[in-house]
C-alpha cells in the first residue's frame, strides 16, 4: 500500500465533515486507477480529521445515548439505540473509519517515514492509540499486530485479546514519546499547519501522550491492582496545567468542515435530544444554558431513557455544538479527574485535583471561571461516586463516561425499562463484515457480554 490516492486523502482532509451522519470514508484506497505517492503531510491531515469524524459520528452518540447524556427518540434510527437495538450491520461505517483511514494512515506512517519524520510518526502515534483505544472499548478484541498487511497475502488478521491491545496502547505511546522528544534536526520536515490540532507543538503531544497513558492505565482498576499509581504517575508525567493543552477536534463554519453535532442536529431534526439524567444534574450548574440549548418552551429539558417520543425537548448546547465549536478529546479536565481518582484509590487527597478539574470544564464550557461558592458545593465530597459524577458532567460527548460506567458503575443509571434487555449494554457487536469476510475475526453479537477489563 505504498501507494496512495491522494485524491481521497484530501477528500477526507476537506470532504470528510459532511453535514451529515455519513461521514465515513468507506472508499479509503479503492482507486487504483489514480494512484499517487503519499506524503507524511497528507497521512497526518487524514488521520486528523478522520478522528475528528469519529470522535463526533456514530461511536460517541451511541455510548452517549447508553449512558444518558443523550437520547434517541422514534423518529428517526437512534430510536433502536435508546432501545438497546444494535446490530452489527450499524457498526460497520464506524470500524471502517477506524481502520479504513485512521489506523491505516498511522501504519503507512510508522512504516514508510519513521526514520526521516519521527514527528510526523510520534503524532500518528498518538493518535493511534486513541483510535486503537476505541476500539478495543467497545468491541473488545480487535486486530493490531496482523491488521494492514493484504499486501502480504494477510486478508484475514488475526485478532489480539482486549488484554494484548492494552499493553500495545502503552507500547505505541512510549513509542510516540521517544519520538516527539527528538531533536528538531532529525527531521526532513516537521509538521506546522497541517497538524490542525497543535500546529507541531511537540510538548503539547508528549502532555496528551502521557493523559492517555493514564486514561489507559486506570481503565484497568479492575484487573490490575496497580493501575491507580501507574495512573498517576503518568499523569504527574504530562505535566498538563491549563485548558490550553487539551487536544480538541476542530472545525470550522464551512459547509464540508462543520462541527458534526451542529451539523447532524440541523439535517435531521428531532432525531437526537439530552437526556434526562444528564440535564437534571446541571440543574444548579453554571454550564448549563451552554451545555444544552433551550427547549420549545424555553426550560431546559432532556428525554428520559424510556421516553422516545418527546421531540419538544433540548438539544445540545452552543458550547459544542455551534458551527465551529471544539469539541474536547483529551483534556486538562480530564487528566485531573484521573489524577483525582487516582490519588482517591491510593488513599491521598484528592480534593485539590477534583476541584481543579471541575473548575477546568467551567472555564472551557462557559469562559468564565467558577465561583468558589458553586466548587465548594460540588467539590468537597471526595467520594468514588462523586468523582465519577463529576467526571460524568464533564466529559459530555466523549467516550470516557461510558467506560467509567462499565467500569466503576458510577452514575447509578436506570436502564430503559422498555427496552428488550432492560439492561445498558456493555459493548457493541462485531461488525458484520468482519464476521463475513474475517474467519479469524473474534465475533459477540450479545451487547450485554462484558469486556476483558470489565470483571464487576
Amino acid at each position: 500500500m505504498k501507494k496512495y490516492i491522494k485524491s481521497i486523502i484530501l477528500t477526507a482532509v476537506g470532504a470528510s465533515l459532511l453535514t451529515s451522519c455519513q461521514t465515513e470514508l468507506d472508499t479509503f484506497n479503492e482507486n487504483p486507477n489514480n494512484p499517487t505517492t503519499t506524503t507524511p503531510t497528507l497521512l497526518l491531515s487524514a488521520m486528523e480529521v478522520s478522528t475528528f469524524s469519529t470522535h463526533t459520528s456514530g461511536l460517541i452518540r451511541t455510548s452517549n445515548i447508553f449512558d444518558q447524556h443523550l437520547a434517541g427518540t422514534s423518529v428517526g434510527q437512534l430510536g433502536d439505540i435508546q432501545r438497546y437495538i444494535l446490530s452489527e450491520q450499524d457498526v460497520n461505517n464506524e470500524w471502517n473509519t477506524v481502520y479504513g483511514t485512521t489506523l491505516i494512515s498511522g501504519h503507512i506512517l510508522s512504516r514508510d517515514f519513521a526514520d526521516k519524520f519521527p514527528y510526523y510518526n510520534g503524532i500518528g502515534q498518538v493518535l493511534t492509540a486513541l483510535n486503537l483505544g476505541y476500539a478495543t472499548d467497545v468491541w473488545g478484541d480487535v486486530p493490531y499486530d496482523e491488521a494492514f498487511r493484504a499486501e502480504e497475502g494477510n486478508r484475514a488478521p488475526k485478532y489480539n485479546t482486549q488484554q494484548e491491545i492494552y499493553q500495545r496502547l502503552q507500547t505505541i505511546l512510549d513509542e510516540a514519546i521517544v519520538n516527539l522528544k527528538k531533536p528538531a534536526a532529525s527531521n526532513e520536515s516537521r509538521p506546522g499547519a497541517d497538524d490542525f490540532i497543535f500546529a507541531g507543538n511537540t510538548a503539547k503531544w508528549i502532555k496528551v501522550a502521557y493523559v492517555l497513558k493514564a486514561r489507559y492505565a486506570l481503565r484497568l482498576t479492575q484487573v490490575d491492582t496497580g493501575a491507580a499509581q501507574k495512573a498517576l504517575d503518568y499523569i504527574t508525567a504530562a505535566g498538563m496545567t491549563a485548558n490550553t493543552d487539551d487536544a480538541n477536534a476542530i472545525f470550522f463554519a464551512t459547509a464540508n468542515a462543520l462541527n458534526q453535532w451542529y451539523a447532524f442536529d440541523n439535517s435531521r431534526a428531532n432525531y437526537l435530544k439530552t437526556g434526562k439524567y444528564f440535564v437534571d444534574g446541571l440543574a444548579a450548574d453554571p454550564r448549563l444554558p451552554f451545555a444544552i440549548a433551550k427547549d420549545d418552551n424555553g426550560n431546559y429539558t432532556g428525554n428520559a431513557a424510556n421516553d422516545l417520543d418527546t421531540t419538544s425537548s433540548s438539544y445540545i448546547g452552543l458550547a459544542y455544538a455551534d458551527e465551529d465549536s471544539p469539541v474536547g478529546m483529551v483534556t486538562y479536565a480530564e487528566a485531573k479527574f484521573i489524577e483525582a481518582e487516582a490519588k482517591f484509590r491510593l488513599g491521598q487527597n484528592a480534593q485539590p485535583a477534583l476541584e481543579a478539574a471541575i473548575a477546568a470544564s467551567v472555564l472551557k464550557v462557559t469562559k468564565t471561571p467558577a465561583t468558589p461558592a458553586f466548587l465548594a458545593s460540588v467539590a468537597t465530597t471526595v467520594t468514588l461516586a462523586n468523582i465519577i459524577q463529576q467526571k460524568y458532567n464533564a466529559l459530555f460527548l466523549t467516550m470516557e463516561p461510558y467506560n467509567d460506567y462499565r467500569r466503576t458503575g458510577f452514575p447509578a443509571l436506570v436502564p430503559n425499562q422498555s427496552s428488550n434487555t432492560k439492561t445498558i449494554p456493555v459493548r457493541f457487536p462485531t461488525p458484520s463484515d468482519e464476521r463475513n469476510y474475517n474467519p479469524n475475526a473474534t465475533v459477540v453479537s450479545n451487547v450485554t457480554t462484558k469486556l476483558w477489563w470489565d470483571k464487576d
